[in-house]
């Protein structure tokens, strides 16, 4: 091949011409999402859609005259077709889009989380689309002319396939505007252009220059009487669920049985309830932060205190002990702790440890605790696709499994019957936190589990999570969220069971977690809202908060 075009073009191939066969490569070959939608959209309309087709075209030509002048070229074009090609395979396989919060995701995940995602079928068609074309385009001799002709070159590259991108655009622009606009789902697939976009948007963000102190917020928190009432230490165990939807919790109503041991508690659950986002990066800082799930930003979550630092400020001690992908950036202000497999090693035993490695941890603060302590635990929960590392054999319940993260290997059967038994394993260890909180002498007790976001299942074509909020199944984006009491913690704060579940067939959202923990604590502040603080009108009358 080298020969051929040599023979055709002795001076090296031109660079242009390169650009074009690269941009035609990624648009046809590795837009399967964007293909998927543009042929839904414009279905009845052939003129409108070639000409749209024709548009994004020009944007990728235009996107590599940008990014890969002179000596650039060659080195740019490889690493596009290669992010295309990985972007592209996740979206066919589990319909997943390389948005901003996506990015931020994937540089945020761990080795052992990106080992699972690393499948062989991952790696033939990354090879077979990616690797060998941007071999070949690395290879390609090109004709490279002096500095003076790159000068002039580029520009004219430039602005030749912007102003033919516009030239199709304006030429039937009520069509085309109202497509972009009303079908978003169609940009945030388009690769080489989503994944840059986001990208851009995420280190913009992460080097940016801090413009000011962090917000405080709560400055004037303090314990209200209630808190002050006993001679013994409070303590609350928030669980950070992982991945587990609604759907498919057992407390649900019409939910498989995932959860044999909790329906013999007295607790609270809130089944409709809304997260934050599809993805740990998004859900968890926003559900400890003040922001509602409308003002959430990355950006402004930085630059707030969030509840961790409320909390700390009241007096109690704070701590966060993680068997997933960290703390999020929401202990920056303290330090956070990973489990440790020594603690029992049974239940880590492929590598990766059950979230059962809480429990051990449990009863030594139990054993332990003098002062009011807030205990966040960060599960591993029901993360994919390795559902099948989430739960001990022993527990598992429903068969047959799905026992690789290759669900092309699997039924879609075997993948729900995996996925369950990782809810039941979270099961079990809310479940035996509760017998041994309700069992403790030491200290006044109680329990908040919510899950960050959900998981598709196979619905729709999806899989796993992380789809942009717009696009989100309720798969993705209803969560369970349940409250436990000990009865002395009942009975100290003037709230009970039957009052909270005035809520359970109420819309509820991750906006509640920041202010139901500060009433569930008896923590006075203005910046408390009532309308998101599930215990508002939840005291008993004639305590303190109700006189």
């Amino acid at each position: 091949m080298k020969q051929t075009l040599h023979r055709i073009f002795p001076r090296g191939f031109p660079p242009i011409l390169l650009n074009v066969a690269v941009a035609t490569y990624v648009i046809f070959a590795l837009n399967s999402l964007f293909w998927q939608h543009l042929l839904e959209i414009l279905s009845d309309d052939t003129f409108a859609l070639i000409g749209l087709l024709s548009a994004f075209w020009m944007l990728t030509i235009l996107i590599i005259e940008l990014l890969a002048p002179g000596p650039l070229q060659r080195p740019i074009l490889a690493f596009l077709i290669i992010l295309s090609a990985a972007a592209n395979y996740y979206g066919k396989t589990f319909g997943a889009r390389i948005d901003q919060e996506m990015v931020r995701t994937i540089f945020a995940t761990t080795l052992t989380e990106s080992r699972h995602l690393l499948t062989l079928n991952l790696v033939i068609q990354i090879t077979l689309t990616g690797l060998i074309p941007a071999l070949i385009v690395w290879k390609t001799p090109t004709r490279q002319g002096r500095i003076l002709h790159q000068l002039w070159r580029w520009p004219v590259g430039i602005t030749a396939s912007l102003g033919l991108m516009l030239t199709i655009l304006y030429s039937d622009y009520q069509t085309y505007s109202s497509v972009i606009r009303e079908h978003k789902e169609l940009t945030v697939s388009y690769q080489p252009g989503a994944t840059l976009t986001a990208m851009f948007k995420v280190l913009r963000q992460e080097f940016s220059v801090d413009t000011g102190p962090i917000k405080t917020v709560a400055a004037d928190v303090h314990r209200g009487s209630q808190m002050e009432a006993s001679g013994k230490p409070v303590l609350m165990i928030v669980f950070v669920g992982e991945t587990v939807r609604s759907k498919n919790f057992g407390l649900s109503l019409e939910a498989p049985k995932t959860t044999p041991n909790l329906v013999g508690h007295d607790l609270v659950y809130l089944p409709n309830t809304e997260s934050c986002g599809t993805l740990t990066a998004v859900s968890v800082p926003c559900m400890f932060s003040p922001l509602s799930l409308g003002e959430y930003t990355h950006s402004a979550f930085r630059g707030s205190e969030n509840l961790t630092d409320v909390v700390a400020r009241a007096g109690f001690n704070v701590h966060w002990w993680d068997n997933n992908t960290g703390d999020q950036n929401i202990m920056r202000s303290r330090d956070w702790k990973k489990v440790d497999s020594l603690w029992d090693p049974d239940v880590c035993y492929t590598g990766e440890c059950t979230d059962a490695i809480f429990l051990p941890l449990i009863r030594e603060t139990l054993d332990t605790i003098e002062d009011d302590t807030l205990l966040i635990l960060h599960m591993i929960g029901s993360h994919g696709p390795a559902y099948y590392l989430r739960y001990m054999p022993q527990r598992a319940i429903f068969k047959p499994t799905c026992d690789t993260a290759e669900f092309s290997n699997c039924t879609t059967k075997e993948i729900v019957n995996s996925y369950n038994n990782s809810i039941v394993e979270t099961d079990y260890v809310l479940s035996e936190t509760i017998k041994l909180m309700s069992a403790s002498k030491n200290a006044d007790t109680a329990m908040i589990y919510v899950s960050d976001h959900g998981e598709s299942l196979g619905e729709g074509g999806l899989y796993l999570h992380g789809a942009p909020k717009f696009l989100a199944p309720e798969e993705q984006t209803k969560v369970p969220f349940l409250i436990w009491l000990g009865r002395s913690y009942q009975e100290r704060l003037g709230v009970s069971h039957d009052c909270l579940r005035n809520y359970a067939d109420g819309p509820t959202s991750h906006d509640m977690l920041f202010h139901s923990v500060l009433g569930l604590l008896d923590l006075e502040t203005v910046d408390l809202r009532p309308d998101l603080d599930l215990t508002s009108n939840c005291v008993v009358e004639g305590s303190v908060n109700g006189a």
